[in-house]
């Protein structure tokens, strides 16, 4: 027989209960793409700090092994990073430079048009003269060391 107390038993969820449920699902799925978005923002410092320092190591691999006979240095011209040979200043480009594309927003961030260092390696052993890079994504940042020896520490 079907009665009053039948019907309520086994009607299903009430309103409240699904609101509940969808907020709690909610806020757990916001934690999660806060924690993601950093996990990204973490991975492009990581990958431009890995851009600069191979191109640095490239510079100087090109200087010790007397490459075009002439010496290499690295400096940033909005918005690449240039690797330039056999002069002392960071000009405009030039038809021997080579150009690698910088990440805009962590350049932006470090400031890199006036505190990118020119750092020229000496032909033949790679010496240099001492500099520090300070990269930036506006939350976190990190340090890439030259030494007078031409050694890369990041």
């Amino acid at each position: 027989m079907w009665n009053e107390y039948n019907y309520k038993t086994k009607r299903g969820f009430t309103l409240v209960e699904i609101i509940i449920v969808l907020a709690i699902m909610g806020i757990i799925i916001s934690f999660g793409m806060i924690i993601d978005l950093n996990v990204f923002k973490t991975n492009i410092l990581q990958a431009e700090q890995s851009t600069i320092v191979a191109t640095l190591e490239k510079a100087r691999s090109r200087s010790m092994s007397n490459m075009f006979t002439s010496a290499h240095g690295v400096c940033y011209i909005a918005p690449n990073y240039v690797i330039f040979r056999g002069r002392t200043t960071c000009e405009p480009t030039t038809e021997t430079d080579e150009i690698i594309p910088a990440n805009t927003t962590v350049a932006t961030a470090s400031n890199f048009s006036t505190t990118f260092p020119i750092i020229i390696f000496d032909q033949l052993s790679g010496n240099t003269t001492g500099a520090t890079i300070h990269i930036t994504d506006g939350i976190k940042s990190a340090d890439i060391m030259i030494n007078n020896e031409g050694a890369i520490n990041w």
